[in-house]
């Protein structure tokens, strides 16, 4: 396995831009994957999920730890060739976008926060509603219980 110095990301290594762009069509974030996770575990010994489970980290260790790549060093590409002005317009195209996209969240976030304030205040005053309409409904069949008991006493003093 290639090492990678300490504190740099696996994220800085130079991959495919097909496989990057087409994941960043879909929506979801590039990560690229090491060869040592996808390749043939036999080199690592094979036996791996029948040592001891001491440190859950020995079983997953290849997914959990960046891979160790050496470092691809930069190429410098001169700031007037036609592919460094490419690649600057494709990253301000995505930085725009990028952005665009943010901005759509929060505005409608905040949409969403405006109704459902305006939902929870309907229904507050509907619960108001419903304990007054409650709160009746108990007086008059406390009124009719109290009118129940007195004619049932005059009905057995006049017997």
């Amino acid at each position: 396995m290639d090492m990678i110095p300490y504190g740099q990301t696996q994220g800085m290594m130079r991959v495919g831009t097909e496989d990057r762009v087409a994941g960043q069509m879909m929506g979801l974030p590039y990560l690229p994957y090491s060869t040592s996770c996808v390749g043939n575990t036999s080199s690592m010994g094979g036996t791996n999920h029948h040592q001891s489970h001491s440190s859950p980290q020995q079983d997953f260790s290849p997914f959990l730890l960046p891979s160790m790549r050496s470092p691809v060093p930069k190429r410098s590409i001169s700031k007037d060739s036609a592919e460094y002005r490419m690649r600057r317009e494709r990253n301000n195209i995505a930085v725009r976008k990028s952005r665009d996209k943010a901005r759509r969240r929060i505005l409608l976030t905040q949409q969403r926060a405006v109704q459902l304030q305006d939902e929870n205040q309907k229904l507050q005053l509907r619960i108001g509603q419903l304990t007054q309409e409650l709160d009746t409904l108990k007086h008059i069949l406390s009124q009719r219980h109290l009118q129940g008991g007195e004619d049932s006493a005059v009905g057995e003093a006049g017997m």
